[in-house]
């Protein structure tokens, strides 16, 4: 978001803004209009880590259409395609292209003037340059020389080299040139991270203490799960082919249906980190984004619950059994195919629009159940998709509908949900009996 911020503040020319008077007379339409909307430009991005991969995220939230191209060691084919990005293996192809150029790469021997003095010679005079990354991974002489002739427009940096920048550098005095004190951990939340995650991570990287081991069999675990339940679901006539999906977080992301696979024959490997499918990680996004307490979630099309999506009324509890949803089916109006990143705050508000929900009824298109387990998103979806074909039923016999009385409804629905009767809880062990990987 920080680097976002600086994006669109930069294409509009927003920093050399301040403290300009609107004029007094004189105005017109063609005064201070050179900005540019950052949905008709091009943003160029070197490396593809974790913050990379959410500045694109970010992006495609609010411009949809914009322009990203990138360069990176290590393709990620499915995100490529995902989020539209265009892979540009020359640098300076890479810079002649953009409006914005943002290397977010790791500084290493091979990224060190990456940002070289000629791939700065490609940019246009029109670009600016944004530095979220080390300092060392630009030529600062070769950049300070460029907005000393104006050759680009200017630049952010966030980090200089060398750091810190000596009081009389060059940089200080240029007008085009924003330099801001390595500022991007500047909140609660972020500076809690890096003391609470660093532990793990060093062990991670060395190999040290159980950290490794524990992270590894929590993850092996968290696949099994996730494998049985894709298998249940083909089991119990739950699946469509190698459509729709079923995911569970894991570290900064989500283990997710690989796609192109029957969900009969998928194993714990096959499990991926970011799906090919486009409409997967919208909604998934979506609904972890809206819900921090949610740690897996199933989407599914099965018949009856998604017969109830396309009825005026929905989804009404009318048995014990509908306990489990009784005041927590969120609705959302289904827009046509869910592959524009745009809808996903869509879909956030319609999740935290009914408070504790664990269901998403998607009118004219099918539902989204999700929970604090695999065990728990999954039973919830089997037992919806059974409550769904009782009330079909009960419309088709044509008699007059006895409703239970609210009082009675809320107390199954208090119950439903004591430790000992939980989603999961009782069924899930008898449930993974039914599957084996042999």
């Amino acid at each position: 978001q920080y680097c976002l911020s600086f994006i669109i503040i930069g294409l509009r020319d927003a920093l050399n803004q301040l403290s300009v008077p609107f004029p007094s007379s004189g105005w017109n339409l063609n005064w201070n209009c050179e900005g540019k909307p950052l949905t008709s430009s091009t943003i160029a991005i070197i490396g593809l880590g974790l913050i990379s991969k959410s500045l694109v995220e970010e992006i495609r939230k609010i411009a949809p259409d914009a322009r990203i191209i990138y360069n990176t060691r290590t393709r990620d084919i499915d995100f490529e395609s995902k989020h539209k990005l265009e892979y540009f293996s020359d640098v300076k192809e890479l810079a002649r292209l953009c409006d914005v150029l943002v290397p977010m790469c790791a500084l290493n021997k091979q990224t060190e003037h990456i940002i070289s003095k000629d791939v700065i010679a490609q940019l246009q005079p029109h670009a600016g340059f944004i530095n979220m990354a080390r300092g060392k991974v630009v030529d600062t002489d070769a950049l300070t020389e460029a907005l000393e002739t104006k050759a680009i427009k200017y630049a952010i940096l966030d980090t200089t080299y060398p750091e810190p920048l000596p009081s009389t550098h060059t940089l200080w005095s240029l007008d085009n040139c924003f330099i801001f004190p390595h500022y991007a951990t500047n909140t609660m939340s972020v500076r809690e991270a890096l003391v609470n995650e660093i532990e793990p991570i060093i062990a991670d990287h060395y190999g040290l203490g159980h950290s490794d081991e524990r992270r590894k069999a929590e993850e092996k675990a968290l696949r099994y799960d996730l494998a049985v339940a894709h298998r249940l679901a083909a089991q119990y006539g739950m699946d469509m082919l190698v459509r729709n999906h079923i995911s569970a977080r894991h570290r900064t992301g989500c283990l997710i249906t690989p796609g192109r696979k029957m969900w009969g024959k998928i194993t714990p490997d096959d499990l991926v980190y970011s799906s090919s499918n486009v409409t997967a990680g919208v909604i998934h996004d979506a609904v972890y984004s809206a819900r921090p307490d949610i740690k897996a979630l199933i989407r599914l099309h099965t018949p009856a619950a998604t017969a109830i999506s396309c009825l005026e009324e929905g989804f009404q509890p009318i048995t014990q059994d509908d306990a489990y949803f009784y005041g927590k089916v969120a609705t959302y109006d289904w827009g046509g195919l869910s592959d524009d990143a745009s809808e996903g705050p869509l879909i956030s508000a319609a999740v935290k629009a009914v408070e504790g929900c664990n269901t998403l009824l998607i009118h004219n298109h099918g539902f989204v159940c999700f929970g604090p387990s695999v065990r728990h998103a999954w039973v919830l979806a089997y037992y919806f998709e059974k409550c769904c074909e009782i009330q079909l039923r009960v419309m088709q016999s044509g008699g007059k509908l006895r409703r239970p009385k609210k009082a009675v409804m809320q107390k199954a629905a208090e119950g439903s949900y004591l430790p000992e009767f939980a989603p999961g809880v009782c069924e899930w062990e008898a449930l993974c009996e039914e599957i084996s990987f042999d």
